[in-house]
């Protein structure tokens, strides 16, 4: 399976596969998207970025004739979800529309917002003490942003030596949250955003509740000529503000784009409604009610039936596993830890499998969300009493 793969659900369901990057410089994160035909209009669920997700869209909506409104329906307002949006421009139609959550707007600015998430760290901790860079890593990162072309893992080893010795790390680290969206932005194509033709959901009316067999949700709803729901769009705003899922009870599917993050790895990220979005799809699927489900990110390939419910229950399970971990060594320093060594002793304890090996293995250079950030951003989400220890870093303990 590649970037732009296609994946019929229904006959009038289909999901553009995305991709998960392998390194920070190297690809980008592209998303799974859905084109979705009801009657004469044809939904987007997304636009994904770059040539093969827009060559996807325009090879789904051919197949369908007599469409006559496209309806673009973002998710949040993160640039890999809605780099391809000029797609609304060019397929055919009478009619169209575009509509996203109004709190979503502010990542619209992309180097801005994204500079802005990373930079939250500095004053908090290191960005670069106990990362575990890999030379032969850097020495690739670096050829690629320019270094020449026989610079060797050795070298990087070298003035890595060089420079703890030093005791530059902290002064480096400065730089490291503007190094990182640099790298991270400049692997996406050209984005086109179209925000001359995005109107807030909120301008639709006030967000109404929603109930789905025996869940209650709040949000808006397409429909039909005849009122009959096309698209329930459910907020969620666990991933990031205004953060929004899609129902599609027609096609007894639920496109939860990127709302299965069940870490706060944004500073406006909340996992709780996360799991709370979660648990109300484990029990559509109890009730009979929903087949399966798709992620922009994880899952990104479509699940049914078990499989379904025993993703959409990992998610809840991370979540308690991440915030029961950190509330162990929390617990066991009562008079605080601060940002790297929480980090640290997390880390150095961690089983091989656990959540806190897993987001380890995924620090810079490999992936761009660092773990540290991560950490601060769930200590500020919890609202965790603050201090300062002995060497005058802030530090988080439990209540």
């Amino acid at each position: 399976m590649s970037v732009g793969t296609l994946h019929e659900i229904t006959p009038d369901l289909v999901l553009v596969e995305g991709r998960h990057p392998h390194t920070l410089w190297g690809d980008p994160d592209l998303p799974t998207i859905a084109v979705y035909r009801c009657g004469p209009r044809l939904y987007l669920l997304d636009t994904g970025v770059g040539p093969e997700q827009l060559a996807a869209i325009h090879a789904v909506a051919s197949r369908h004739t007599g469409v006559d409104e496209i309806v673009l329906l973002n998710s949040h307002g993160h640039v890999d979800h809605l780099g391809n949006n000029h797609v609304l421009h060019q397929l055919p139609a009478m009619k169209r529309r575009h509509h996203i959550p109004r709190d979503a707007r502010p990542a619209l600015d992309h180097a801005a917002f994204f500079a802005a998430m990373y930079r939250s760290g500095l004053g908090w901790f290191d960005y670069l003490a106990g990362l575990d860079l890999d030379p032969d890593r850097l020495a690739d990162m670096l050829r690629t942003l320019g270094a020449p072309a026989a610079l060797t893992a050795d070298d990087v080893a070298d003035l890595g030596s060089r420079i703890a010795a030093l005791g530059l790390p902290p002064a480096l680290g400065g730089f490291v949250p503007s190094l990182v969206v640099d790298i991270l932005l400049r692997t996406y194509p050209e984005i086109h955003p179209s925000v001359a033709t995005m109107v807030d959901y909120e301008d639709l009316g006030p967000a109404a509740e929603i109930t789905i067999g025996s869940t209650r949700w709040t949000g808006w709803t397409f429909a039909d000529d005849a009122g009959t729901p096309e698209v329930h769009v459910l907020q969620a705003a666990g991933h990031s503000a205004g953060g929004v899922v899609f129902h599609l009870p027609r096609a007894r599917f639920l496109m939860l784009a990127d709302e299965t993050s069940a870490l706060p790895y944004w500073t406006d990220s909340d996992p709780r409604r996360t799991v709370e979005t979660a648990a109300r799809a484990i029990t559509l699927i109890d009730d009979g009610l929903l087949d399966g489900i798709c992620a922009g990110h994880f899952p990104m390939l479509p699940a049914r039936g078990g499989e379904a419910r025993a993703r959409l229950q990992g998610i809840v399970d991370t979540a308690a596993e991440f915030t029961e971990a950190v509330a162990a060594v929390l617990g066991a320093h009562p008079d605080g830890l601060c940002i790297d060594d929480l980090y640290a002793t997390l880390v150095t304890g961690a089983e091989p499998r656990s959540v806190i090996a897993v987001q380890a293995g995924l620090q810079f250079p490999v992936f761009a969300t660092f773990l540290k950030l991560t950490l601060l951003n769930h200590c500020r989400l919890h609202g965790f009493p603050t201090g300062t220890d002995a060497a005058g870093r802030p530090t988080f303990r439990l209540r």
